[in-house]
């Protein structure tokens, strides 16, 4: 390899550097709104489940269980991520700047 063409792959980094950083912000509330989303229709769809259960609608019970579970696993990660989240803020506010 080149001399040169190391120059010109170092020149080219930053720029995509910014690029790729603004995307990934992007990218971060993106992820978050969907997975808010996907744990709000297993929610429902375990509500549902429920519901049928209890009308007597549904044959096989163990698809309501894993519904209802799939729901309680996600609502306990969402809940564990916004202590996390709670905790960070709770520190950075700590710190004397």
């Amino acid at each position: 390899m080149k001399i040169d063409e190391i120059g010109v792959k170092l020149q080219a980094d930053p720029t995509d550097s910014s690029k790729k950083s603004q995307k990934t912000d992007d990218a971060f509330g993106d992820i978050l709104k969907k997975s808010l989303d996907e744990v709000n229709k297993l929610q429902n769809k375990a509500d549902d489940s429920i519901k049928n259960i209890a009308a007597g609608k549904m044959d096989n019970i163990q698809d309501a269980v894993m519904a209802i579970e799939k729901a309680d696993i996600s609502l306990k990660l969402v809940t564990e991520i916004r202590n996390k989240a709670i905790k960070a803020y709770e520190e950075i506010m700590r710190m004397q700047v």
